[in-house]
């Protein structure tokens, strides 16, 4: 991990780690006690945070940050996820960071587009 420690630049390199599939670097940006809430999963702890993260980065193939705002505790991203079997989807996120660390992640889509691919 580098020594980033404002929680904008933290979200910004975790973000483009996992969505390049450079799971490990991702990891070393997470607390052992993340929290994270989501339209399709919730969970708590570093392990499945961990593999909810590489399930949904096997079908991305790219992402374009869209807003990206921060303080000395929270980031708040918008961006574009491109995927394979999705679509293009409009993600919203929140992260509380602290030393270089992320403890929760919001996030929020329209979940519409991958209920419907996985009724199918």
């Amino acid at each position: 991990m580098t020594d980033m420690t404002k929680p904008l630049d933290v979200a910004i390199a975790f973000t483009e780690a996992w969505t390049g599939h450079h799971m490990a670097a991702a990891a070393e940006f997470v607390a052992e006690d993340v929290t994270f809430d989501g339209p399709m999963q919730q969970s708590a702890g570093l392990g499945p945070y961990l593999k909810g993260l590489a399930n949904l980065a096997r079908s991305v193939e790219g992402f374009r940050m869209i807003a990206a705002y921060g303080d000395d505790e929270t980031a708040l991203l918008m961006y574009e996820l491109i995927t394979r079997p999705y679509g293009t989807l409009t993600c919203a996120k929140h992260l509380t960071i602290r030393d270089g660390k992320i403890h929760a992640d919001r996030l929020t889509f329209d979940s519409h587009l991958i209920r419907t691919a996985q009724a199918a």
